[in-house]
């Protein structure tokens, strides 16, 4: 009797340990784009859109669990990596990590979450965008700030439908030495510039964001700190009406972001040629406005917005030919719940040339760009 209590007390004791699951699940999104000289050539909406996702999560009981993600992505035309990652050393491009996110997460119920690794910060998944950051939408967010290596994330829970998020990523661990974007140049080993009025080198990144919640409405507010020092904030919002979804927001960059032409000739070779305040060396301080709308029509979904910058992008650009302003449509189509057909155009005025060295934001040139195909969710 004695040894079969035992044996029922083992095995409620085993029943009570933790349980794991295991989740995969992804994204297939392939078609074709036309760019502003009428080219079409086959392509995806947007990098990350072609993506496996593997999610382990162990319940550790008591309202806490411990989660770790790893994300995959591909280019559907050609099956390689599609993703950029210029951190940690110049050897790093595109495709040259095995995992684009990969992250470990304690989450509580009463202490909320605290979270590491690469993954997409709270900067990064702020909804107040009806498009994504593709370059045939709208977005004004720059998303180069929403991810970096290295990354610590406490978040708290909600309270009265208030969430606070605090992230922290170390220099050394972002460079930024392959890939354009956010007025990041090309090639360049930001560790070897300087900014005006800083040291030589990069900084920590910083954000503090906040988000609120309260039935229909949704509000946000950020600020942080880029790996050269840059100032951004951001707020905006949304409000759903249920016949559409209204969304408004402003992303404000303090400051220059530039290539210093003597750290350039004597420390980064692939720049010695460029000079400080050229064109296409970087993205001048500025605020970019977008106000956008959601419209569910049954199978259908019909979204359209406007963005606008207050000034020249260009940090070369002393006349503001590169005030950009972009309107964008799109339209998807339901074919199941999981399968969609997907079509988005823009038009951009006084964009940059696509020959620059700088993705600024999106604006490559002036005209007419657009992409159609499929997205499939699994």
């Amino acid at each position: 009797m004695k040894k079969t209590l035992v044996a029922l007390a083992a095995l409620a004791a085993t029943s009570a340990f933790a349980q794991s699951t295991v989740q995969i699940a992804g994204i297939l999104n392939t078609g074709f784009k036309v760019d502003q000289t009428g080219t079409m050539s086959q392509g995806y909406l947007k990098g990350d859109r072609n993506n496996v996702n593997f999610t382990v999560k162990e319940d550790l009981g008591g309202g806490n669990d411990l989660t770790g993600f790893f994300q995959m992505r591909w280019n559907p035309a050609n099956g390689a990596a599609s993703y950029y990652n210029g951190s940690n050393s110049p050897s790093f491009s595109n495709g040259s990590s095995l995992m684009e996110q990969s992250s470990v997460a304690y989450n509580s119920a009463s202490f909320g979450q605290v979270r590491v690794g690469r993954f997409t910060n709270a900067w990064g998944v702020a909804d107040v965008h009806a498009f994504e950051d593709s370059g045939y939408g709208t977005n004004s967010s720059l998303a180069v700030h929403g991810r970096y290596s290295g990354q610590f994330q406490y978040s708290t829970p909600v309270m009265g439908g208030l969430q606070l998020q605090a992230v922290h990523a170390a220099a050394a661990a972002n460079k930024f030495v392959s890939a354009p974007g956010g007025g990041y140049v090309a090639g360049v080993d930001y560790s070897k510039q300087q900014q005006t009025g800083k040291n030589i080198g990069n900084s920590d990144y910083y954000a503090l964001v906040a988000n609120y919640r309260n039935g229909p409405l949704y509000l946000f507010a950020g600020s942080i700190q880029g790996i050269t020092y840059d100032k951004h904030t951001k707020i905006g919002g949304t409000y759903d009406f249920g016949s559409f979804k209204l969304y408004a927001n402003q992303h404000n960059q303090k400051d220059d972001i530039a290539i210093t032409s003597n750290i350039a000739a004597t420390g980064d070779a692939s720049v010695a040629a460029q000079t400080a305040g050229a064109s296409g060396t970087g993205m001048k301080a500025h605020k970019a406005t977008e106000i956008a709308v959601v419209v569910p029509l049954g199978l259908w979904t019909a979204r359209a917005g406007i963005l606008t910058n207050d000034k020249g992008l260009d940090i070369g650009d002393t006349t503001d030919a590169t005030k950009a302003k972009k309107t964008s449509i799109g339209a998807e189509y339901a074919l199941s719940k999981r399968t969609t057909l997907m079509y988005q155009r823009a038009n951009i005025k006084n964009g940059v040339a696509a020959s620059s060295t700088t993705a600024l934001g999106g604006f490559y040139g002036t005209g007419n760009v657009y992409w159609f195909g499929v997205n499939h969710n699994f």
